[in-house]
């Protein structure tokens, strides 16, 4: 049984986007992880920051249904 998570693309991700949404719903193969939906959007693994559900996450983390997943650019300063 599929999962359906929820994802939220801000700042330069939002190229990535399938469609003109940058929030919008993913169906995803049990066990999924980050990796996965990262290769299924085309975002490159070093261009982005994680959340799921406000934590933040490595690309081994599996999903559950329902989960809401946030990309964002790494932010850089001096």
């Amino acid at each position: 049984m599929n999962i359906e998570i929820n994802v939220k693309l801000y700042g330069a991700l939002k190229k990535y986007v399938p469609g003109d949404r940058t929030d919008f719903m993913l169906v995803l193969e049990p066990e999924a992880t980050l990796g996965d939906v990262l290769i299924k959007l085309s975002i490159p693994e070093d261009a982005r920051v994680a959340l799921v559900n406000g934590r933040r996450i490595g690309n081994d983390v599996q999903f559950e249904n329902g989960d809401t997943l946030v990309l964002f650019p790494p932010v850089s300063g001096g």
